[in-house]
Protein backbone atom coordinates (compact mmCIF):
# COMPACT_ATOMS: atom_id res chain seq x y z
CA UNK A 1 0.00 0.00 0.00
CA UNK A 2 2.95 2.31 0.98
CA UNK A 3 4.37 1.57 -2.23
CA UNK A 4 1.26 2.53 -4.66
CA UNK A 5 0.73 5.66 -2.44
CA UNK A 6 4.11 6.35 -3.15
CA UNK A 7 4.03 6.13 -6.68
CA UNK A 8 0.65 7.95 -6.82
CA UNK A 9 2.11 10.79 -5.10
CA UNK A 10 5.61 10.98 -7.77
CA UNK A 11 2.72 10.59 -10.70
CA UNK A 12 0.48 13.16 -9.21
CA UNK A 13 3.80 15.48 -8.91
CA UNK A 14 5.05 15.06 -12.48
CA UNK A 15 1.28 15.48 -13.89
CA UNK A 16 0.93 19.11 -11.99
CA UNK A 17 4.40 20.13 -12.94
CA UNK A 18 3.61 19.55 -16.72
CA UNK A 19 0.30 21.67 -16.42
CA UNK A 20 2.57 24.82 -14.79
CA UNK A 21 3.75 26.92 -17.00
CA UNK A 22 7.40 27.36 -17.98
CA UNK A 23 8.83 30.14 -17.06
CA UNK A 24 9.30 30.84 -20.76
CA UNK A 25 5.58 31.02 -20.78
CA UNK A 26 5.20 32.92 -18.38
CA UNK A 27 7.68 35.90 -19.29
CA UNK A 28 5.60 35.85 -22.53
CA UNK A 29 2.19 36.50 -20.54
CA UNK A 30 3.46 38.87 -18.44
CA UNK A 31 4.80 41.16 -21.75
CA UNK A 32 1.91 40.09 -23.57
CA UNK A 33 -0.12 41.93 -20.23
CA UNK A 34 2.17 44.98 -20.64
CA UNK A 35 1.73 45.56 -24.74
CA UNK A 36 -2.17 45.09 -24.38
CA UNK A 37 -2.23 47.92 -22.14
CA UNK A 38 0.64 50.15 -23.37
CA UNK A 39 -0.39 49.61 -26.84
CA UNK A 40 -3.42 52.86 -26.73
CA UNK A 41 -1.30 55.05 -25.44
CA UNK A 42 1.75 54.47 -28.20
CA UNK A 43 1.15 57.01 -31.54
CA UNK A 44 3.30 57.81 -34.69
CA UNK A 45 4.36 61.35 -34.91
CA UNK A 46 4.53 62.26 -38.55
CA UNK A 47 5.66 66.22 -39.93
CA UNK A 48 6.87 66.59 -43.30
CA UNK A 49 10.25 67.89 -43.71
CA UNK A 50 11.77 69.16 -47.02
CA UNK A 51 9.12 68.02 -48.76
CA UNK A 52 8.74 64.30 -47.58
CA UNK A 53 7.22 62.82 -44.66
CA UNK A 54 9.25 61.97 -42.05
CA UNK A 55 7.66 59.02 -39.09
CA UNK A 56 8.30 58.80 -35.81
CA UNK A 57 6.94 57.54 -32.25
CA UNK A 58 5.98 58.81 -29.33
CA UNK A 59 3.40 58.11 -26.23
CA UNK A 60 0.99 59.70 -24.66
CA UNK A 61 2.04 60.75 -20.76
CA UNK A 62 -1.12 62.80 -19.58
CA UNK A 63 -5.11 62.23 -20.00
CA UNK A 64 -5.16 65.21 -21.83
CA UNK A 65 -3.24 63.67 -24.96
CA UNK A 66 0.62 65.46 -24.07
CA UNK A 67 2.57 63.42 -25.95
CA UNK A 68 6.21 62.47 -25.18
CA UNK A 69 8.03 62.27 -28.78
CA UNK A 70 11.85 62.39 -30.22
CA UNK A 71 12.72 65.97 -31.03
CA UNK A 72 13.91 65.13 -34.85
CA UNK A 73 11.10 66.02 -37.34
CA UNK A 74 9.02 68.38 -35.19
CA UNK A 75 11.75 70.86 -33.69
CA UNK A 76 11.34 73.38 -37.19
CA UNK A 77 7.43 72.61 -37.07
CA UNK A 78 4.47 74.47 -35.56
CA UNK A 79 2.23 71.51 -36.43
CA UNK A 80 2.58 67.92 -36.43
CA UNK A 81 0.12 64.92 -37.29
CA UNK A 82 -0.59 62.23 -34.45
CA UNK A 83 -1.88 58.89 -35.86
CA UNK A 84 -3.51 56.95 -32.29
CA UNK A 85 -3.90 53.86 -31.79
CA UNK A 86 -6.31 52.05 -34.03
CA UNK A 87 -7.68 56.04 -34.99
CA UNK A 88 -7.44 58.89 -37.13
CA UNK A 89 -4.89 61.56 -37.07
CA UNK A 90 -5.11 64.57 -35.07
CA UNK A 91 -3.24 67.62 -35.51
CA UNK A 92 -1.01 68.66 -32.25
CA UNK A 93 0.85 71.13 -31.21
CA UNK A 94 4.80 71.70 -30.68
CA UNK A 95 4.29 72.40 -26.86
CA UNK A 96 8.78 72.54 -26.05
CA UNK A 97 11.67 71.17 -27.96
CA UNK A 98 14.84 70.00 -25.86
CA UNK A 99 17.72 69.35 -28.20
CA UNK A 100 20.28 68.56 -25.57
CA UNK A 101 18.38 64.91 -24.50
CA UNK A 102 16.40 65.08 -28.00
CA UNK A 103 13.18 65.12 -26.23
CA UNK A 104 10.11 66.74 -27.19
CA UNK A 105 6.28 67.33 -25.98
CA UNK A 106 3.30 67.59 -28.38
CA UNK A 107 -0.31 68.45 -26.93
CA UNK A 108 -3.09 67.58 -30.15
CA UNK A 109 -5.30 70.86 -30.60
CA UNK A 110 -9.02 68.73 -30.03
CA UNK A 111 -9.95 68.10 -26.46
CA UNK A 112 -9.02 64.03 -25.53
CA UNK A 113 -9.42 62.03 -22.71
CA UNK A 114 -6.82 59.32 -23.00
CA UNK A 115 -4.69 56.46 -21.70
CA UNK A 116 -1.63 57.31 -20.36
CA UNK A 117 1.73 55.93 -19.62
CA UNK A 118 3.34 56.05 -15.86
CA UNK A 119 6.81 57.41 -14.80
CA UNK A 120 8.91 54.02 -13.73
CA UNK A 121 12.37 54.59 -12.22
CA UNK A 122 15.07 53.48 -14.27
CA UNK A 123 17.42 53.80 -10.94
CA UNK A 124 15.91 51.10 -9.44
CA UNK A 125 16.45 48.77 -12.20
CA UNK A 126 18.95 45.86 -12.13
CA UNK A 127 21.31 44.99 -14.78
CA UNK A 128 19.34 42.49 -16.79
CA UNK A 129 15.67 43.02 -16.21
CA UNK A 130 13.18 42.62 -18.95
CA UNK A 131 12.26 45.82 -21.30
CA UNK A 132 10.05 46.11 -23.93
CA UNK A 133 10.20 48.64 -26.78
CA UNK A 134 6.78 49.28 -28.25
CA UNK A 135 7.16 52.03 -31.56
CA UNK A 136 6.82 52.59 -35.10
CA UNK A 137 9.96 50.54 -36.93
CA UNK A 138 10.33 51.50 -40.43
CA UNK A 139 6.54 52.78 -40.72
CA UNK A 140 5.26 49.37 -39.04
CA UNK A 141 3.30 50.50 -36.05
CA UNK A 142 2.73 49.45 -33.02
CA UNK A 143 6.23 47.48 -33.02
CA UNK A 144 7.19 45.34 -29.89
CA UNK A 145 10.28 44.36 -29.29
CA UNK A 146 11.37 42.29 -25.88
CA UNK A 147 15.16 42.84 -25.09
CA UNK A 148 17.16 43.28 -21.54
CA UNK A 149 18.93 46.70 -19.88
CA UNK A 150 22.26 45.66 -21.31
CA UNK A 151 23.58 49.31 -19.14
CA UNK A 152 23.43 52.17 -17.27
CA UNK A 153 25.09 55.58 -17.85
CA UNK A 154 26.44 54.85 -20.99
CA UNK A 155 27.77 58.88 -22.35
CA UNK A 156 26.01 59.34 -25.85
CA UNK A 157 27.27 62.14 -28.32
CA UNK A 158 24.00 63.06 -30.45
CA UNK A 159 24.68 63.28 -34.49
CA UNK A 160 22.86 66.42 -35.09
CA UNK A 161 24.61 69.20 -32.14
CA UNK A 162 27.58 66.74 -30.47
CA UNK A 163 25.92 67.29 -27.49
CA UNK A 164 26.43 64.63 -24.65
CA UNK A 165 23.29 63.07 -23.19
CA UNK A 166 23.50 59.94 -19.89
CA UNK A 167 21.46 56.94 -21.39
CA UNK A 168 20.73 53.50 -20.93
CA UNK A 169 21.38 50.20 -22.77
CA UNK A 170 18.62 48.38 -24.80
CA UNK A 171 19.74 45.19 -25.45
CA UNK A 172 17.52 44.50 -28.20
CA UNK A 173 16.86 45.41 -31.79
CA UNK A 174 15.94 48.88 -32.62
CA UNK A 175 15.05 50.64 -36.16
CA UNK A 176 14.34 53.73 -37.64
CA UNK A 177 11.21 55.68 -36.91
CA UNK A 178 11.70 54.46 -33.10
CA UNK A 179 13.18 57.31 -31.81
CA UNK A 180 10.90 58.84 -29.16
CA UNK A 181 9.68 54.84 -28.42
CA UNK A 182 8.83 53.95 -24.72
CA UNK A 183 11.29 51.75 -22.99
CA UNK A 184 8.78 49.89 -20.28
CA UNK A 185 9.32 47.99 -17.42
CA UNK A 186 7.66 44.79 -16.53
CA UNK A 187 4.99 46.67 -14.96
CA UNK A 188 4.77 48.76 -18.30
CA UNK A 189 5.92 52.02 -16.53
CA UNK A 190 8.09 54.45 -18.89
CA UNK A 191 11.94 53.57 -17.58
CA UNK A 192 14.02 55.49 -20.56
CA UNK A 193 12.86 57.25 -23.70
CA UNK A 194 14.38 55.91 -26.99
CA UNK A 195 16.84 58.95 -28.70
CA UNK A 196 17.55 59.21 -32.39
CA UNK A 197 21.27 59.15 -33.99
CA UNK A 198 24.13 59.23 -31.85
CA UNK A 199 27.47 59.74 -33.68
CA UNK A 200 29.04 57.52 -30.55
CA UNK A 201 28.44 56.20 -27.57
CA UNK A 202 31.40 55.24 -25.14
CA UNK A 203 33.50 56.92 -27.83
CA UNK A 204 32.07 54.09 -30.57
CA UNK A 205 30.38 54.62 -33.40
CA UNK A 206 26.53 53.87 -33.60
CA UNK A 207 24.62 52.52 -36.43
CA UNK A 208 21.51 53.89 -37.35
CA UNK A 209 20.41 50.17 -37.60
CA UNK A 210 21.94 47.74 -34.38
CA UNK A 211 20.96 45.34 -31.83
CA UNK A 212 21.62 47.70 -29.24
CA UNK A 213 19.69 50.64 -29.01
CA UNK A 214 20.00 53.47 -26.68
CA UNK A 215 17.60 55.70 -24.18
CA UNK A 216 17.47 58.71 -21.89
CA UNK A 217 16.19 57.59 -18.64
CA UNK A 218 12.99 58.19 -17.29
CA UNK A 219 14.62 60.36 -14.13
CA UNK A 220 15.96 62.62 -16.63
CA UNK A 221 13.31 62.40 -19.02
CA UNK A 222 10.73 63.45 -16.55
CA UNK A 223 12.22 66.51 -15.79
CA UNK A 224 12.59 67.73 -18.65
CA UNK A 225 8.84 66.79 -19.81
CA UNK A 226 7.63 68.71 -16.59
CA UNK A 227 10.24 72.09 -18.17
CA UNK A 228 8.47 71.71 -21.42
CA UNK A 229 5.11 71.66 -20.25
CA UNK A 230 5.69 74.48 -17.59
CA UNK A 231 8.35 76.53 -19.09
CA UNK A 232 8.34 75.20 -23.13
CA UNK A 233 12.06 74.90 -22.32
CA UNK A 234 14.16 72.57 -20.06
CA UNK A 235 16.77 73.70 -18.58
CA UNK A 236 20.02 71.65 -17.45
CA UNK A 237 23.32 72.60 -15.10
CA UNK A 238 26.14 74.18 -17.16
CA UNK A 239 29.61 73.63 -15.96
CA UNK A 240 31.34 75.05 -19.24
CA UNK A 241 34.03 72.15 -20.13
CA UNK A 242 35.52 69.23 -22.22
CA UNK A 243 36.77 66.27 -20.49
CA UNK A 244 37.86 62.95 -21.16
CA UNK A 245 37.81 60.21 -19.11
CA UNK A 246 41.56 58.65 -17.49
CA UNK A 247 42.76 55.94 -15.50
CA UNK A 248 42.82 58.27 -12.92
CA UNK A 249 40.14 60.72 -13.34
CA UNK A 250 38.59 62.78 -15.86
CA UNK A 251 41.18 65.54 -17.37
CA UNK A 252 39.68 69.29 -18.17
CA UNK A 253 40.26 69.59 -22.22
CA UNK A 254 38.78 73.16 -23.14
CA UNK A 255 37.17 75.71 -20.75
CA UNK A 256 34.42 77.80 -21.98
CA UNK A 257 34.85 81.39 -22.20
CA UNK A 258 33.10 83.26 -19.23
CA UNK A 259 31.72 79.52 -18.12
CA UNK A 260 30.96 78.46 -14.76
CA UNK A 261 34.26 76.58 -14.76
CA UNK A 262 36.45 79.90 -16.11
CA UNK A 263 35.19 81.76 -13.30
CA UNK A 264 36.00 79.08 -10.64
CA UNK A 265 39.17 78.78 -11.72
CA UNK A 266 39.13 75.14 -13.20
CA UNK A 267 42.17 75.18 -16.10
CA UNK A 268 43.15 73.17 -18.94
CA UNK A 269 44.91 69.58 -17.42
CA UNK A 270 43.09 69.84 -14.25
CA UNK A 271 42.01 66.31 -13.61
CA UNK A 272 38.86 66.27 -11.97
CA UNK A 273 38.38 63.41 -9.28
CA UNK A 274 35.57 64.41 -7.06
CA UNK A 275 32.28 65.92 -7.38
CA UNK A 276 30.62 67.23 -3.97
CA UNK A 277 33.07 64.37 -2.19
CA UNK A 278 31.56 61.87 -4.46
CA UNK A 279 34.71 60.25 -6.73
CA UNK A 280 34.85 60.81 -10.26
CA UNK A 281 36.96 57.59 -11.87
CA UNK A 282 34.96 58.26 -15.41
CA UNK A 283 33.36 60.38 -17.87
CA UNK A 284 30.22 58.94 -17.45
CA UNK A 285 30.52 59.61 -13.54
CA UNK A 286 31.33 63.29 -14.49
CA UNK A 287 28.21 63.61 -17.28
CA UNK A 288 25.90 61.47 -14.50
CA UNK A 289 26.36 64.06 -11.59
CA UNK A 290 26.09 67.29 -14.06
CA UNK A 291 22.70 65.28 -15.38
CA UNK A 292 21.76 65.58 -11.63
CA UNK A 293 22.58 68.39 -10.51
CA UNK A 294 20.39 71.46 -10.46
CA UNK A 295 21.54 74.62 -12.84
CA UNK A 296 22.48 77.39 -10.49
CA UNK A 297 23.02 74.41 -7.73
CA UNK A 298 26.79 75.42 -5.95
CA UNK A 299 29.09 72.37 -6.02
CA UNK A 300 32.46 71.82 -4.75
CA UNK A 301 34.88 69.91 -7.04
CA UNK A 302 38.03 68.54 -6.62
CA UNK A 303 41.28 68.59 -9.35
CA UNK A 304 44.64 67.18 -9.12
CA UNK A 305 46.67 70.13 -10.13
CA UNK A 306 50.29 69.50 -10.91
CA UNK A 307 49.81 67.02 -8.22
CA UNK A 308 47.95 68.40 -5.77
CA UNK A 309 44.54 68.50 -4.90
CA UNK A 310 42.64 71.40 -5.06
CA UNK A 311 39.09 71.84 -4.07
CA UNK A 312 37.45 74.86 -5.75
CA UNK A 313 33.47 75.65 -5.49
CA UNK A 314 31.48 76.24 -8.76
CA UNK A 315 28.02 77.84 -9.00
CA UNK A 316 26.81 75.87 -12.08
CA UNK A 317 24.99 77.94 -15.15
CA UNK A 318 22.27 77.18 -16.99
CA UNK A 319 21.76 75.73 -20.48
CA UNK A 320 18.96 75.52 -22.80
CA UNK A 321 19.05 74.34 -26.68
Amino acid sequence: MRLLLALFSVCWCLLSAAQQPSLLERTGQEVSRVVERALPAIVTVEARIGGRLVRSSGFIIDPSGLVVCAAEGVRTQPQVSLYLHGGEPVRARVVGVDNITGLALLRPEVNLRLPALSWGESERLPLGSTLILIGNRGGLEGSVTVGTLGGKDRVGVRRDNQRVVLLLQFNGTVGSGEQGAPLLDSQGRVVGVMVGELAAVEGAPVSPVAVVGFAVPSEIAQRVVNDLRTKGRAEHAWLGIDYQGLPTGVVVRRVALNSPAQQAGIQVGDIIVQFNDKPIRTASDLTRELYFAQPNQRVMLTVKREGQLVRLPVTLGTQSL
